[in-house]
């Protein structure tokens, strides 16, 4: 199982969004992927210009597909004129989680366990040394 998240350009994304997601699903499906959901994240702001977009919209897609065909599929997504950028990573939770069921998923709530992380972090922490700047 796969999730791969796209960075679409806006100007794709606002006129042709249905043409933009079905050229999406083609090349997954032409790879022999399974597509399991597709959610629309909608359209942000960029922290910095990617390929000179300002904002970009996103699109989450999870997927099943063999590892072989992991490889052209990235190479298809970095071809397409409508995809600014593309992330696609190995899903092991979402898997776990569909196998075993929501349901019976432990929920841990114990503030003893977070603290004790917290002193173990702050202890590891102080063992650092700290370059202090000169006065000017």
């Amino acid at each position: 199982m796969y999730e791969g998240l796209f960075l679409i350009d806006n100007a794709h994304a606002s006129m042709e969004w249905e043409n933009v997601v079905k050229h999406i699903q083609d090349v997954l499906q032409k790879n022999g992927a399974e597509i399991l959901k597709i959610e629309k994240w909608g359209e942000k702001k960029l922290a910095y210009k990617i390929k000179s977009h300002k904002r970009g919209t996103y699109l989450l897609i999870h997927f099943n597909a063999k590892n072989t065909a992991i490889t052209a599929i990235r190479r298809d997504f970095q071809l397409s004129e409508h995809i600014i950028r593309s992330l696609i990573v190995k899903d092991d939770k979402i898997e776990e989680l569909s196998q075993i069921g929501l349901s019976e998923v432990p929920v841990e709530n114990d503030d003893s366990k977070i603290s004790e992380i917290a002193e173990t972090v702050l202890l590891e922490a102080s063992d650092v040394p700290v370059k202090v700047a000169d006065e000017i």
